[in-house]
């Protein structure tokens, strides 16, 4: 027997949906609510029920890329500083692909993250991953680890210019390029 999935769920799924694909397309900033709700097919006051606000919205979209990361970040945690960088590397590029609509999104909104307490978690995982890719607590290498992110961040800002597959290729070899790993 199938099973359904209750209408409140479905209604949040779309609002979730339809956000990310404003966010992308609109950015975060020129995203209202009410754009959110229109594209959703409900009223505004439909998003704010399920919603505490736009910032929330931005979060729930964000949440499949966030748990991915903390995933990432506990597996490495477990691993000898060698082969963490080396998970980091590998799985960062997978993510990066992966989630490319979602850096782009978060690219946007990177100027005024700190103001919004909804992804204190998501800054700390991200600086974590730094450490990770950087391989070492030499200032140089978390500079370079840094530069890398950006980096990679910013090609993946433009989806649709490469394949997954040439994407995933060029910043697999950027970041072994760029981040000294050990012998």
């Amino acid at each position: 027997m199938a099973t359904t999935t209750p209408v409140r769920e479905r209604t949040r799924r779309e609002i979730v949906q339809q956000a990310m694909v404003l966010f992308q397309s609109k950015g975060y900033s020129a995203t209202s609510l009410q754009d959110i709700a229109t594209a959703a097919g409900c009223s505004k006051a439909t998003v704010l029920y399920h919603f505490n606000g736009k910032p929330a919205v931005l979060s729930a979209v964000l949440e499949p890329s966030r748990a991915a990361l903390a995933e990432l970040n506990a597996a490495a945690a477990e691993l000898p500083p060698a082969e963490a960088q080396e998970l980091a590397i590998t799985r960062f590029v997978e993510l990066a692909v992966e989630f490319r609509g979602v850096v782009n999104v978060l690219q946007d909104v990177l100027p005024t993250i700190d103001e919004m307490p909804e992804f204190t978690d998501l800054i700390a995982a991200g600086l974590r991953l730094t450490e990770f890719l950087a391989g070492s607590d030499d200032p140089l290498e978390r500079a370079l680890a840094e530069f890398a992110i950006n980096g990679l961040l910013g090609e993946c800002r433009h989806s649709g210019e490469r394949t997954d597959t040439e994407l995933h290729a060029l910043c697999d070899t950027a970041l072994r390029r760029i981040l000294r790993l050990p012998a």
